[in-house]
C-alpha cells in the first residue's frame, strides 16, 4: 500500500530528474526537497545557511562527487580561507562554515540515498578544520557608559536604551533588536509585532521597559526564560526619561525611519559610527557588550550558577568557555586566597605533650 501510495518509487528516483552528481545540484535539493531538515531551521539560521550555500555552489559546484575524495575538501578549505586580498586576513569563520554547510548537503545525500554521499561523509568525519578562535574581547563599563551618553547626547533614545539593555540584562543582540520571520497571510499578529508583506517582526517593545516592572525575556537560542529587575539596571534607568511612552508596544530597537531593524549588520554599522566617536576600539563589538557584562559580573564576584541563569545560557560551562573574558579580578581573588592559605600553613602548630608554663619562650 505504501508503495503503491509513492507511485513505486523510492526516495533516491523521485530525487534524480534533479540530481545530476554535482555538489551543486545536490545542494539545490537540501534547500528545495520538503523533507529535508532545512526547511526546519528558523529564517535566520536559513540566512547564515543560505551564505555559506553560496560560497560553495559558486565555488565547487560544479564538481561532480564521484570524481572527487574526501581529502580534496582540505584544499577547498584553504582556498575559502585564503584572504580577500593580498595581506588581508584569513577568512576563518567563512572556510569553517563552507565546509559546515558541505557536511549538512552530504548528510542530506546520505538521507536520501544518493550516490556518493555516505563515501564522502565518512571520509570528512575523520578530518578535522579548524574554525575562529573564541573571542578575547569584552566590552568595559566605562565604554557602554560612554556610548550609552554619546547616544542621548544625539537624541537616539533608542540606539541609547539597546546599549543600556544589553549591558545591564547581559542580553544577546538578537533578543535586544528583535528579528525578523516569514508568516502566512493568516498569521495574527500579537501586540508589539509588525508585518511587512511575508515578514513579521517581534521582539523588545517600550512597554516592557518600566521603571519598577520585571522584564521577563525567553531567550530566542535556548527559549530559557530570564528575569531581570529594571530597578536594578542603571543604565536602563538612565535612559528611561527619554523615552517616547506614545506607542507602549513600539519596538525598543528602531532605524532613523523608526522601524525595525532590517539586521544586525545595519544595526551594527549604526552602533559602530557611535563606537568610533567614543574611541572604542575595533576590536570591540557590539555583540561583546553581553561578555563583558558577564565578565565584570563574575570579577565582582558572581556564581557560575547566577550567571548562566541570568545569561539564559542551558549550561554554565559556555558561561566558563566563552563568557568570563579577562576576569583579571578572578585571578586576583585566587592568588589572594593561596596567600592566605599560606599564612595558616606558617603558623606554628602547638605542642599538646611540653608544658610551656614557666619556660622562656
Amino acid at each position: 500500500m505504501l508503495s503503491w501510495a509513492d507511485g513505486h518509487r523510492a526516495d533516491r528516483e523521485r530525487l534524480a530528474p534533479r540530481f545530476d552528481g554535482t555538489m551543486g545540484s545536490l545542494i539545490a535539493l537540501c534547500r528545495s526537497d520538503p523533507e529535508s531538515g532545512y526547511q526546519d531551521l528558523k529564517s535566520n539560521t536559513k540566512a547564515s545557511y543560505d551564505e555559506a550555500f553560496k560560497v560553495v555552489t559558486e565555488t565547487i559546484g560544479s564538481r561532480r562527487l564521484d570524481c572527487i575524495h574526501s581529502k580534496w575538501f582540505r584544499t577547498c578549505y584553504r582556498n575559502w580561507r585564503a584572504p580577500a586580498s593580498v595581506g588581508g586576513p584569513e577568512r576563518l569563520r567563512r572556510a569553517y562554515y563552507a565546509i559546515q554547510v558541505v557536511r549538512v548537503a552530504l548528510d542530506y545525500g546520505v538521507q536520501s540515498g544518493l550516490p556518493n554521499c555516505q563515501r564522502l561523509r565518512d571520509g570528512m568525519s575523520k578530518i578535522r578544520f579548524a574554525k575562529n578562535a573564541p573571542r578575547e574581547e569584552a566590552m568595559t563599563y566605562s565604554q557602554a557608559v560612554a556610548i550609552v551618553d554619546r547616544c542621548l547626547r544625539s537624541n537616539d533614545i533608542s540606539m541609547a536604551l539597546c546599549q543600556a539593555v544589553q549591558w545591564d540584562t547581559m542580553m544577546r543582540q538578537k533578543d535586544t533588536i528583535g528579528e525578523w520571520r516569514p508568516e502566512p497571510a493568516c498569521y495574527q499578529l500579537k501586540p508589539g509585532e509588525i508585518r511587512r508583506g511575508q515578514r513579521v517582526w517581534s521582539g523588545l517593545t517600550i512597554d516592557k521597559l518600566e521603571p519598577g516592572a520585571t522584564l521577563v525575556v525567553r531567550t530566542t537560542k535556548t527559549a530559557q526564560p530570564v528575569v531581570h529587575l529594571i530597578s536594578e539596571c542603571h543604565l536602563i534607568l538612565r535612559c528611561l526619561p527619554y523615552v517616547d511612552r506614545s506607542a507602549p508596544h513600539a519596538p525598543v530597537a528602531v532605524n532613523s525611519h523608526g522601524t525595525p531593524w532590517a539586521d544586525h549588520r545595519s544595526f551594527g554599522k549604526a552602533w559602530r559610527s557611535y563606537a568610533d566617536r567614543c574611541g572604542v576600539p575595533q576590536t570591540v563589538r557590539n555583540m561583546d557588550s553581553r561578555a563583558g557584562g558577564i565578565t565584570e559580573a563574575s570579577a565582582g564576584g558572581a556564581s557560575d550558577d547566577d550567571l548562566a541563569t541570568q545569561a539564559g545560557q542551558a549550561d554554565k560551562s559556555t558561561t566558563r568557555r566563552i563568557y568570563k573574558r579577562q576576569a583579571v579580578e578572578v585571578s586576583r581573588r585566587v592568588q589572594s586566597s593561596r596567600r592566605a592559605a599560606r599564612k595558616i600553613d606558617n603558623q606554628p602548630s602547638p605542642n599538646p605533650s611540653h608544658d610551656t608554663q614557666g619556660d622562656e619562650p
